[in-house]
């Protein structure tokens, strides 16, 4: 399925409009049904959809781990899951609380406090952190091809690139990685994230249950997503700018002279 269609749009430059060619990220609404009830209905990048919804089952708390999962397929109705406990998922959607999350839109909330500290014995040496955020940058296609996306990867304790997932929305990235990790059955011990989303309080509590210990991002976190990363022992460093990195915004292009980073939580992981 496509991902990005052109569009003729007009183009500012140099006091004057032209015509110009740009990319615009296709949206698309993938109702999910499970157990033969529909769950909910999510806004994605057509891609990676079978990991998004293993992933949100998951981060949600619907599911512990793939083996639960007896039948997932992508359809034209939608996703449709089977998982293997009937009792198990009815219980956890008549006990599940429902809030506003920071992107928007109606979703299932897990209780943090109901999964254990992040045990693992990674250590990284910083400029790896600034290495996996310059490979998430060249990796990102569709980041650098529309501007209209969020992108997430994720790396092993040696900078190798694991997978990444790019997507409309910050929180689908992770699902998106996550899932990948369900399916593929990754032990997280020794992996970290980086990201270009914000680190709220959704997105750690993601990162937590899945067990990574360390998430980069381009950008920061909230203050609940730094009790709920620091109580749970994950390792949350924002900010992450190389030398010689650019940022855009509405007016310029800014590059960076000194590399430079936030370490917000687990400064002892990072070397």
């Amino acid at each position: 399925m496509e991902t990005v269609k052109k569009f003729k749009v007009q183009k500012l430059e140099s006091g004057k409009f032209i015509s110009f060619e740009s990319s615009i990220v296709i949206e698309k609404e993938l109702p999910v049904y499970v157990n033969g009830e529909r769950l909910a209905t999510a806004s994605v990048m057509p891609s990676m959809e079978k990991e998004f919804v293993a992933g949100y089952l998951f981060g949600q708390g619907f599911i512990n781990d793939s083996e639960e999962i007896v039948k997932l397929d992508i359809t034209d109705k939608g996703a449709i899951t089977v998982l293997a406990s009937v009792d198990k998922f009815s219980g956890k959607m008549e006990t599940t609380s429902y809030r506003i999350v920071s992107g928007g839109g109606r979703t299932a909330y897990y209780d943090a406090s109901t999964f254990s500290r992040i045990e693992s014995g990674l250590r990284i040496n910083r400029q790896n952190i600034f290495r996996a955020m310059n490979i998430l940058f060249e990796k990102a296609l569709f980041y650098n091809e529309t501007g209209g996306v969020h992108s997430a990867a994720l790396f092993d304790a040696d900078v190798n690139l694991i997978c990444i997932a790019e997507d409309i929305g910050r929180h689908n990235t992770l699902d998106k990685i996550i899932g990948y990790i369900l399916l593929n059955k990754i032990d997280c011990a020794r992996t970290f994230i980086a990201s270009t989303g914000r680190m709220a309080s959704e997105m750690v509590t993601k990162i937590c249950r899945a067990g990574i210990p360390l998430v980069a991002t381009k950008t920061a976190v909230t203050d609940e997503g730094l009790e709920i990363g620091e109580k749970h022992g994950l390792t949350i460093i924002g900010f992450v700018r190389d030398s010689g990195s650019k940022m855009n915004t509405d007016m310029e292009v800014r590059v960076f002279k000194k590399a430079q980073m936030k370490i917000y939580t687990g400064a002892e992981r990072v070397l």
